[in-house]
């Protein structure tokens, strides 16, 4: 039987390898076959999902993924649904510190496939941002 904590801790995990920098990592919860669609960007694969990944290492000192609201359901093999995230990021722009802050939404299909729940989806809505200096 599945339950939505199956998917909150897709969720999780998710997170943690992003913030964590270990991209290749997604593989364990993603599936060969997941896409992903952005304000700015599309993936079709898993592995054009990773090489994108590396912008945030290239781009940003750390990230922060912090999930709130999760909500879905379970369709039989499915599960269809939406995850809160706010998702800070940290970087340098002319010598000062900034912080570039995103509202998510993310709109998700998790599969339960060879013995694991992964993503076969999850878009990316940015609902708002916020671009700040870090003081000091």
């Amino acid at each position: 039987m599945h339950t939505l904590s199956d998917a909150q801790n897709l969720a999780l995990r998710y997170a943690q390898i992003a913030d964590d920098r270990k991209f290749d990592d997604m593989r364990e919860i993603i599936s060969n076959d997941f896409t992903q669609k952005g304000p700015h960007w599309q993936c079709e694969n898993a592995n054009d999902f990773i090489a994108t990944l590396g912008f945030l290492k290239e781009t940003y000192s750390a990230t922060f993924h912090l999930v709130g609201n999760q909500l879905g359901q379970w369709h039989e093999d499915h599960y269809e649904g939406e995850t809160y995230c706010i998702a800070s990021h940290i970087y340098e722009k002319d010598g000062q510190g900034r912080k570039l802050d995103m509202a998510i939404r993310y709109q998700e299909r998790v599969e339960y496939i060879d013995g694991r729940y992964c993503y076969t989806r999850r878009d990316v809505n940015v609902v708002w941002s916020s671009d700040q200096s870090l003081h000091q």
